[in-house]
């Protein structure tokens, strides 16, 4: 199974109405904040915003983007292709972010 992305919806009744949504799997998970150091961390990794946007097959314009305006960020799609090339680069960075995003959300979670 590939966890980066599960492809499907989910739906729930709601009074009679179907109400369908799309999951993205883990990507989905992946806070702006996180988002934006496993696109720092490509960066150190890959060298160049070019780089990175020929293999998301994306502008580099999308990409610098990302980086200088604090409003735009990846999207879930991209972020699940960023993950990946994040873990085929560096498999020890790529599991240090995600478990940090986690003890993020699970302290948000016991103190909320």
């Amino acid at each position: 199974m590939d966890f980066f992305s599960l492809n499907g919806s989910f739906g729930q009744s709601n009074r009679g109405v179907n109400m369908e949504t799309r999951f993205d799997g883990l990507c989905e998970f992946v806070s702006r904040r996180g988002r934006m150091r496993i696109l720092t961390r490509l960066l150190e990794e890959l060298k160049t915003p070019t780089e990175i946007a020929k293999r998301l097959n994306i502008t580099r314009n999308a990409v610098y983007g990302w980086l200088n305006e604090k409003k735009r960020h990846p999207s879930n799609e991209h972020v699940c292709e960023l993950l990946k090339i994040l873990n085929n680069e560096n498999e020890e960075r790529f599991r240090e972010i995600l478990v940090e995003e986690l003890q993020i959300f699970q302290k948000l979670i016991f103190e909320f």
